[in-house]
This record gives C-alpha cells, structure tokens and sequence, in this order.
C-alpha cells in the first residue's frame, strides 16, 4: 500500500510537471505570434470615423423686411459638424469578389456583410470582413478596396496569410455602410443677435459669438444704440433699424 502511494504520489507530480510544460508552451507561442500579428478593435467599441462635414446654417434673408419680437434671434449662423462612422456592415459595390489560393468568394451588387472589428496594418486602417471559412477575414480599406492576403484571428489578434489575393473583376471593391451623428445642440462655430428691446431709451441687442474651438463656450455681450431708425454694426453683422419698440422690431439684414 505504501509503494502505490509513492507510485501515485511520483504520477501527481509527473501531471504536474507535464501540465506546466502545455502552458509554458502556449504562452510562449502567444508570445512569439505578438511579433508578427495585429491587435483587434472588435466592434463592441465606436465605430472608425470615415469623415467629417461642417454645415453652415444661415436661414434669415437680406434685403427683406423682418420682424421678431423681444427675446427672439434677429440673424444668427451656426456652424454644425457632422460626422459619418462606418457602422458595422460593408457593401458590395458591384458583382464580383475574390480569387486566389483560398476558396473564392463572391458578392452580388449591394449586398451587405457585417464587420468583425477594426486593425492598423502599416499605418494603415482596414475593417474586418468574414470569410466563408472559419476565423479568416479580409481587410477592407477606407477607400472600399480590398488588401491582397487574407488575415486569421488568432487569440484576439490578426495575422496575414501568406497568399495572394486578387479581385474579380478588378476594379471590384465595397462601400462603407455609413452612420451618421449630428448634434444640432452645440454649433462648433458661429453667432446668435438677439433683440433685448428698450431700455432707458436705447435699443438692446445680445450678442454671442460661439467659441470655434469647442463650440460649448463664446463670447457674449449687450450693444446698445439709441432708439432711432439708421443702420447698426455690431461685430460683423450690419442692419436697418425701421422701428422698434419695447415688444418688437422691425429690420433688414444688410450683411452678416
């Protein structure tokens, strides 16, 4: 009894051992692919900006009478941005798809194919695409072109295939699907002339000018002029005074 509990304690320690070598060993792989493989943004994060628009809006009318009353924009233009992320899909821009050493895979006009994550290759960023097979993905550029090798996810990172690609026809490449945020509450530039009506005989105006490198903050003051028809400047807006009273004004944007 005692000699089969040396032999199974000597078993114990042989597991141990071997178990400890598997680990060792997997680590060492991890370690040695880091050098050659890419690091994933999987898309559970915010999507790759593709670009960035600013809108200018400006929809008072010059050389036209107008009226607001005590409390109400007289002229204002914001500058709004406007950016559009690639969502998670792509879309074949045409029939046609991929050939090479790899099992072909082939796309009709329009169709849509989800997105795995995002990688940098070269300085480069491409989104993932999944393949027919297991685990492969392809690289589509921002430009919707399609890299020339294949890359396999391999613990959470990508590492490219050896083999070449090629597209069929040519010229064939993806369309990002987009998603669009706009934020119509925080204009990134522009200014806002508010009419104050009248106070101690002069005319009240507020004026705020948007702070252009965040668009949360600016500039803001109180202009006065006496109570009399002419035309005004405050800043680089210019109006005609027609008539104003303490509950309203009426006015022409001569420029702004």
């Amino acid at each position: 009894m005692k000699k089969l509990a040396v032999l199974f304690g000597a078993w114990m320690a042989t597991a141990c051992v071997y178990a400890g070598e598997v680990s060792v060993l997997d680590e060492r792989r991890q370690w040695v692919e880091s050098f050659y493989t890419y690091p994933i943004e999987f898309f559970n994060q915010k999507p790759l900006l593709l670009k960035t628009e600013y809108i200018t809006e400006n929809k008072q009318k010059k050389d036209t009478v107008l009226t607001v009353y005590t409390g109400y924009s007289m002229v204002n233009t914001k500058v709004m941005r406007k950016d559009y992320y690639i969502s998670d899909k792509v879309r074949a821009a045409m029939n046609g798809g991929l050939v090479g050493a790899s099992a072909p895979m082939m796309f009709k006009t329009n169709e849509e194919i989800p997105i795995v994550g995002q990688v940098s290759v070269d300085r480069q960023d491409f989104v993932l695409v999944p393949t027919e097979l297991d685990g492969f993905v392809m690289l589509v550029a921002r430009d919707g072109s399609v890299y020339g090798h294949l890359g396999q996810i391999r613990d959470g990172r990508l590492a490219l295939l050896d083999d070449n690609i090629l597209t069929s026809p040519d010229n064939f490449h993806f369309s990002p699907v987009t998603a669009t945020s706009v934020d119509a509450s925080e204009p990134v530039n522009g200014f806002d002339l508010r009419y104050d009506g009248i106070k101690n005989g002069q005319m009240v105006f507020n004026y705020m000018a948007y702070n252009p490198s965040d668009g949360k903050s600016g500039e803001f003051q109180v202009v006065t002029f006496p109570k009399k028809r002419g035309n005004y400047r405050i800043d680089d807006v210019v109006i005609r005074v027609l008539n104003a009273t303490p509950e309203r004004i009426d006015y022409m944007i001569l420029d702004s």
